[in-house]
């Protein structure tokens, strides 16, 4: 029964993607996935929740990948953080998940969301950085603190609204956020440089 519950977020996800969330409905979920109604209304009452489970399998998935990058022992740190963040990069999932995200009627589903990437990112991010201040690398008198302002700045400034900005106001951000970290975690000059092409 999960398989089933599975195809249909897989079929729902693709076609949210490719015809809009507000173009989709039900009817052509059924359709697509060939399922009786009373299937798909055993998993979810509506087409939001059905969206609402697509993220959710989104933010298990990525922390996931995230794990895996960090383990990547083989690599330079940067290149596991480059690696790591990019892991969380809903962009890449389609607009209509981040569209979705940020309606104001699911206030509570973002605020949810935000919530677990701050519980969860933070502890599974932690090794890597202890790694690079083991390594010289960075230091900071706060390691755990100063990742969870990492992300959270990031969550607040790279949101949908970020992709409505001319080219010039999204450099100005993301040298502006690039500074912060090398502040915060005491770097070089132009360490975090290469976090400016995860974000455009």
């Amino acid at each position: 029964m999960a398989n089933k519950k599975e195809f249909i977020l897989d079929v729902a996800e693709k076609m949210f993607i490719e015809q809009g969330f507000d173009q989709t409905s039900i009817a052509q979920i059924l359709d697509a996935t060939q399922i009786a109604k009373g299937t798909l209304y055993y998993y979810f009452t509506s087409k939001e929740e059905i969206m609402d489970a697509i993220i959710e399998r989104w933010i298990d998935r990525s922390f996931e990948q995230v794990r895996i990058w960090v383990e990547r022992k083989q690599l330079p740190i940067l290149e596991r953080l480059m690696g790591a963040l990019a892991s969380l990069n809903m962009q890449k999932d389609g607009q209509e998940l981040l569209d979705h995200l940020h309606a104001p009627q699911n206030a509570l589903l973002h605020e949810k969301t935000n919530q677990i990437l701050l519980s969860k990112v933070p502890e599974i991010l932690y090794p890597l950085f202890q790694e690079g201040f083991q390594a010289g690398e960075m230091q900071t008198a706060y390691p755990y603190e100063s990742i969870e302002m990492m992300l959270t700045y990031s969550l607040q400034i790279f949101d949908s609204s970020f992709q409505k900005l001319d080219q010039a106001e999204k450099n100005h951000k993301i040298q502006a956020f690039i500074y912060l970290l090398e502040k915060i975690f005491q770097t070089k000059e132009g360490y975090f440089a290469s976090l400016a092409q995860l974000i455009h």
